[in-house]
């Protein structure tokens, strides 16, 4: 006996079958292409943030801020501050463990928010061509730069 709905020769039976073995490798591929890729860690992280970044309010239109990774393991921050508009730049020496960025200041200008010798530490938590994203330690907060070409002007000569 025939079950209604249940049709045990065709095309809907044909196209079941078909379905878990053509579509299992698609949705396998589909599921890998969704995630991001793995996020660097240590030198490779360091390496990979080497660059100009923009602090922004207005998702990178405009900065506010602009840091400057380099080769050499420093980083320069300066900018104005978007409540105060008073001028800032720092420098630091940059440390790297896992995904765990600190910086010691070796230098603060202006309204920079660390004497120096002091220590800031941050996780990166997303990294992509154009932004990445970091949880300050302190404070909980996350933040997004948004990266720049290197040939974009930045911070002024100290």
């Amino acid at each position: 006996m025939k079950r209604i709905g249940a049709p045990s020769t065709g095309p809907a039976r044909r196209a079941r079958g078909l379905g878990r073995a053509a579509f299992g490798p698609l949705l396998a591929l589909l599921s890998a292409c969704a995630l991001p890729p793995p996020l660097p860690e240590g030198p490779a992280l360091q390496a990979a943030l080497q660059g100009l970044w923009c602090n922004s309010e207005d998702g990178g239109r405009s900065c506010w801020a602009h840091d400057r990774f380099t080769p050499d393991g420093r980083l320069r921050m300066c900018g104005r501050a978007p409540d105060s508009r008073q001028a800032f730049d720092g420098l630091g020496e940059v440390e790297m463990a896992g995904r765990r960025m600190c910086y010691r200041v070796l230098r603060a200008e202006g309204a920079f928010w660390l004497p120096p010798g002091a220590r800031y530490c941050t996780e990166i938590v997303e990294l992509g061509p154009r932004h990445h994203r970091y949880r300050d330690l302190d404070g909980g907060g996350v933040f997004t730069l948004h990266r720049l070409p290197d040939s974009a002007p930045d911070c002024p000569t100290p």
